[in-house]
């Protein structure tokens, strides 16, 4: 939580916004941002994709590497429309060996994500998710930006709101639906946890 808080910050400063500023924004309170900062907040997935968004980085920039301490899997994120300029499609093959995976797991939470996708200065980004029962995205729905996301769930089962409805996804189950749609996730069952694969375009975490 110290490592995420200071990164906060220090994207903050740089970009010269006071924490009043960030706050009206996100529409945390800047009393949660300034604990967020301090290490002592807990942030749910929705809080931390708000400020980033916020801060024109991704998620993924604000956790270190486990290769030199310095996240290199994102740039700043961008519309649909900019996809094909500042994110070029594929000119050769690359593999993500397991073990290389570029991983991100939430402090004070068994929630998980893992990068299956070389990084994200592509038009697709895949990600794989372990959650527990219980675990969820938080008590505000996120919004992405404009685009499209795809999910299927792995083992377990998993609920998702998206705007005003719920659905149960069980185990093979897969969903489509517009990523800027105002929508949220929990686990439900899975005795060896709760594993989802996520597909973003453009990518947005």
């Amino acid at each position: 939580m110290p490592d995420l808080g200071k990164r906060i910050r220090t994207e903050r400063l740089n970009q010269k916004l006071t924490l009043d500023q960030l706050a009206k924004k996100t529409n945390l309170s800047k009393s949660f941002l300034s604990q967020i900062e301090r290490g002592s907040g807990r942030p749910s997935i929705t809080s931390l994709k708000k400020i980033a968004m916020e801060l024109g980085i991704s998620v993924v920039k604000l956790f270190p590497s486990p290769d030199n301490g310095q996240n290199s899997a994102s740039n700043g994120l961008s519309l649909p429309g900019d996809i094909s300029q500042s994110h070029p499609y594929a000119k050769g093959v690359r593999v993500v060996p397991a073990d290389r995976r570029k991983r991100l797991a939430l402090p004070g939470s068994k929630i998980v994500y893992e990068l299956l996708t070389p990084d994200m200065k592509r038009p697709l980004e895949v990600l794989f998710m372990r959650i527990t029962p219980g675990e969820s995205s938080g008590d505000r729905p996120m919004i992405d930006p404009m685009g499209d996301k795809f999910g299927v769930v792995l083992k377990g089962s998993l609920e998702i709101r998206i705007e005003k409805d719920v659905y149960t996804l069980e185990e093979g189950d897969s969903i489509y639906f517009p990523a800027d749609f105002a929508h949220s996730w929990r686990g439900l069952k899975g005795e060896e946890g709760i594993e989802v694969i996520w597909v973003l375009t453009p990518p947005c975490f």
